[in-house]
């Protein structure tokens, strides 16, 4: 699975589309409006009335997607609603005609489009992004409320999936053993481990656990949001493990005893969110302008440091290990974030070989 952003900030062309390596391509993002209907255009933004999105996906996306539709007929294409910040999605769930209207808008929207299915990237229930938009407590039984609706109106015919973040609370914001029978899979956001969020450097995208992170107890690798929720309940065959197609950088970090910046304290970063995608980490980074690329035999993850500057990242070889972590575990597959971070496809490639082989 690549989620695959659909703005215009984010251009693309059907021919740009890998196809044959990919099982599902979602469409990034769709919104929720005020009058709580799936919509690319008019979304809810932290309350301010109806306007547009920076990341609503655009008219000449649905030209594109009726090639790729005709190139690559095994491949199904879903609408992701929601993503960082998306508002709406609590008052949406909070009654019973407010879900029947959105249900009913993407039944439409499904149909209008010829999509296989929706996928609701809500951060999170309850928890609201940390904060960040509208929550209430009641979110976790009116989300289930919400997917036992969609299930019912959308049939098994279509696709329906959900995102779940790798750290110990997600547990109680979503009602995981009654949600899971009713989907087709749970997509494990398996990165933002670490970020300039956090005090020190670390992996934001770590397979396993290393004993000498600062934030060891109650930690987050890939495997812990694996064992997470299949203690929860949820069968490995609906588990889809997240991996990443950007870094995340820390700037002004101290060196440390080993000399290459892990676990050290920062001083933010120089990149919008501390985010970089793969495609220039590959140009620009990756053992090139002084920066010189560590592994982490135990956490299996690699990072740069160049003395000032630490990047936690995903790479053929990491992705590789993680592909083999699927197969072991018997999980349903892989998705990453975003397709045009690695545009070439060099880790869609690691992906769809290790996983077909």
């Amino acid at each position: 699975m690549a989620y695959l952003p659909a703005w215009s900030g984010k251009p693309w062309t059907a021919q740009e589309i890998h196809g044959r390596k990919l099982t599902h391509l979602l469409l990034s993002f769709a919104r929720i409006d005020n009058e709580f209907r799936i919509s690319d255009l008019d979304v809810r933004i932290k309350g301010v009335p109806d306007t547009v999105s920076a990341q609503m996906i655009t008219e000449r996306t649905w030209a594109e997607v009726k090639q790729i539709r005709k190139k690559y007929p095994h491949l199904k294409v879903i609408v992701a609603v929601g993503g960082w910040e998306g508002e709406g999605f609590s008052d949406m769930v909070a009654t019973g005609p407010t879900r029947e209207i959105f249900v009913d808008s993407v039944v439409e929207y499904l149909e209008k489009h010829q999509l296989d299915g929706i996928d609701l990237d809500w951060e999170f229930p309850v928890n609201g992004a940390m904060g960040v938009i509208k929550s209430r407590p009641a979110d976790r039984q009116n989300f289930t409320l919400l997917l036992q609706l969609l299930r019912e109106k959308l049939g098994r015919d279509k696709e329906i999936s959900f995102c779940a973040n790798g750290a110990p609370w997600f547990k109680e914001v979503v009602e995981l053993e009654k949600v899971h029978p009713l989907v087709n899979s749970i997509n494990v956001m398996a990165y933002d481990f670490y970020g300039p969020w956090c005090e020190t450097t670390g992996h934001h995208a770590n397979l396993y656990l290393n004993e000498n992170d600062p934030a060891a107890e109650g930690g987050l690798s890939a495997d812990l949001a694996v064992k997470r929720l299949r203690e929860a309940g949820v069968p490995a065959g609906k588990i889809v493990l997240g991996v990443a197609a950007y870094g995340r950088e820390f700037y002004q970090v101290e060196p440390g005893k080993e000399g290459n910046g892990l676990f050290q304290k920062h001083q933010g970063t120089i990149w919008r969110g501390g985010s970089v995608p793969y495609k220039h980490l590959k140009k620009y980074y990756i053992n090139k302008n002084g920066f010189t690329r560590y592994w982490d035999e135990v956490a299996k993850a690699p990072f740069l440091y160049d003395g000032t500057t630490f990047i936690s990242y995903d790479d053929q070889e990491s992705i590789g290990e993680k592909c083999r972590y699927v197969k072991e575990q018997g999980l349903a597959g892989a998705m990453y974030w975003e397709y045009l971070s690695d545009a070439d496809g060099e880790l869609l490639t690691v992906i769809a070989n290790s996983l077909n082989g």
